[in-house]
């Protein structure tokens, strides 16, 4: 499955930018899954959806985006 995060991003303001870099940085040090999730996450798919597409259960996926946003939150 190929993702482009510039997809996320219609904005190139100064603000914008320094978003997308944050994130890609993010995203950079996730697992391929994982990467994956969040795109489709940040793309307005339910976790539903994105079980469907990705092949786990939309408990899983919520686990994982949990998790996602717990590291997320000790590494800021």
């Amino acid at each position: 499955m190929e993702f482009d995060l510039s997809d996320l991003f219609d904005d190139e303001s100064i603000e914008s930018v320094e978003n997308r870099i944050d994130v890609e940085q993010v995203v950079a040090d996730l697992p391929v899954r994982e990467q994956q999730i969040l795109y489709l996450f940040a793309c307005g798919h339910t976790q539903e959806e994105i079980g469907a597409i990705i092949g786990l259960s939309q408990r899983h996926v919520g686990r994982l985006l949990q998790k996602m946003s717990k590291k997320r939150l000790e590494t800021a």
